[in-house]
């Protein structure tokens, strides 16, 4: 039998308390490539967040594989009950794409099977972010986020 270990990403900042859309947005917007496109995940752990950057891609996309998202949150993350996933637009336009429509919805649907609540999805550039929470595209009832549904964009 192989047994396969899955590295990731290194790059982790714990210990941060997020209350809406916009502490997220300030935190990332310290620890981003604005060349390449990055994707992040935040779980909730002890009722604070940290960050894993989990993929990195060029200048126009990143691959987003679920496995790997997932596999992170069950093994490193076992007992994180929420989380937050987040991706950088290096084009500066923060409008979500189909693409990033379809994984929002796939991520959605695996964290409901998996018992996990996904927060929200944040789109973001050096110009401001995208919420899928705020803009009410993620609904969530949560202890652990309490966002507003205004439209508070960077």
């Amino acid at each position: 039998m192989n047994i396969v270990k899955a590295q990731y990403q290194v790059e982790e900042i714990q210990g941060f308390k997020v209350y809406k859309a916009q502490d997220v947005y300030d935190v990332l917007k310290e620890h981003f490539n604005p060349l390449q496109e990055e994707f992040y995940l935040l779980p909730v752990v002890a009722q604070e967040f940290c960050i894993e950057r989990l993929f990195v891609g060029g200048l126009t996309a990143s691959s987003t594989d679920l496995k790997t998202l997932f596999h992170l949150l069950l093994t490193k993350y076992p007992n994180a009950p929420a989380f937050i996933i987040a991706h950088n637009h290096p084009s500066g336009d923060c409008d979500p794409s189909g693409a990033d429509k379809e994984v929002t919805k796939q991520i959605k649907e695996a964290s409901d099977l998996l018992g996990y609540s996904i927060l929200d999805h944040l789109i973001f550039s050096n110009s401001g972010y995208y919420s899928f929470h705020n803009e009410g595209e993620i609904i969530t009832e949560s202890c652990f986020l309490p966002l507003d549904h205004k439209k508070d964009r960077g």
